[in-house]
């Protein structure tokens, strides 16, 4: 591609990450040691970097450098940093909450989710829900190890997941869930109760109530087609019986990005714009073979959030009842 626009979309990323009160083109200018006039040519596309100065910006901005040959059929993907052994989830979601505030500073961006799982944005606003799915996530790598317990608690964690939370409900945004997104965090609550790594029967119950407000907000979220009050935070929300996949997808006027999420804390993130466009085109076909839960998709949500409560139900009255604990 010509060099005009590959320089033209770098340089919308580094607008995108520097933070929103430094002046660009003069920090660009101190970091190349350029006059600024010189700064401003080249985030214009009218003056190339060269390959030093593109590698200076790269490190200084954290942005990931590649380069793709034209006719090439390979596609380069990244993927987040990791702690030897357990996965460690405070830098999780920090890198989450890097990648959040990336796309809330985008212009016009839009989130698109494919799922068969609650995406996790929705869960930490609830601070026993959110450190359950983290914990089951964590040790679910290698095999479940250890209780769940009121010291799994961690401040810190719950403190960036608020923010991660208040952050995603700024960013418009398109879902597609499928038939049991809803019911596999049922069964991993299960899974943990039976197995004996959730011996609390009290903290077991406010966990699935949490979830039941969760369902509950979310569907408060359908109805006004919007997450705030801000019609600007717009939230399509869709039901689809077979996805395949788990795939987040960010589009912007500035760029494109897919991260598509594996071995829960993994993902691998590319912003080949092939690839995004191929994604882009499933997701909407899955929008069409969808139905909707949006506005007046009120018959079809309203039986949906009834069942998602009556298997809520069902586990709370497992729980009173039995044994396990």
């Amino acid at each position: 591609m010509p060099m005009k626009y590959e320089q033209s979309h770098f340089f919308n990323i580094v607008r995108a990450v520097a933070p929103a009160n430094q002046n660009i083109a003069q920090n660009i200018a101190d970091i190349l040691d350029i006059s600024i006039n010189e700064a401003y040519k080249k985030m214009r596309g009218k003056s190339a970097l060269n390959f030093n100065q593109l590698i200076q910006l790269c490190d200084e901005f954290n942005i990931p450098f590649s380069y793709q040959p034209d006719g090439s059929d390979s596609i380069i993907f990244s993927q987040p940093k990791s702690s030897k052994g357990s996965p460690d989830m405070l830098l999780y979601l920090h890198d989450l909450l890097k990648n959040l505030q990336l796309v809330s500073n985008l212009k016009k961006s839009h989130l698109y989710i494919t799922t068969d799982d609650i995406p996790l944005f929705h869960f930490f606003k609830y601070p026993e829900l959110t450190c359950f799915k983290l914990f089951f996530w964590a040790n679910n790598t290698e095999g479940l190890n250890g209780k769940f317990d009121s010291s799994c608690l961690r401040q810190d964690i719950i403190d960036v997941a608020s923010r991660i939370n208040e952050l995603y409900l700024q960013i418009p945004s398109t879902e597609i869930w499928s038939k049991d997104t809803v019911h596999g965090t049922i069964e991993q609550i299960r899974y943990a109760v039976e197995a004996g790594y959730l011996p609390d029967r009290e903290l077991t119950v406010k966990i699935l109530e949490q979830l039941r407000l969760c369902i509950v907000e979310i569907n408060s979220y359908a109805v006004n087609s919007r997450k705030t009050k801000d019609p600007e935070h717009s939230f399509n929300w869709y039901c689809c019986d077979v996805l395949g996949s788990i795939s987040y997808l960010v589009e912007s006027k500035e760029m494109t990005a897919c991260y598509n999420r594996f071995n829960t804390f993994s993902y691998l993130k590319t912003d080949n714009a092939d690839y995004c466009s191929q994604t882009k085109q499933w997701m909407n076909g899955l929008v069409r073979k969808s139905v909707s839960f949006s506005g007046h998709g009120e018959k079809h949500r309203n039986k949906y959030i009834n069942n998602s409560s009556s298997e809520i139900d069902i586990m709370i009255a497992e729980v009173a009842k039995n044994t396990w604990f």
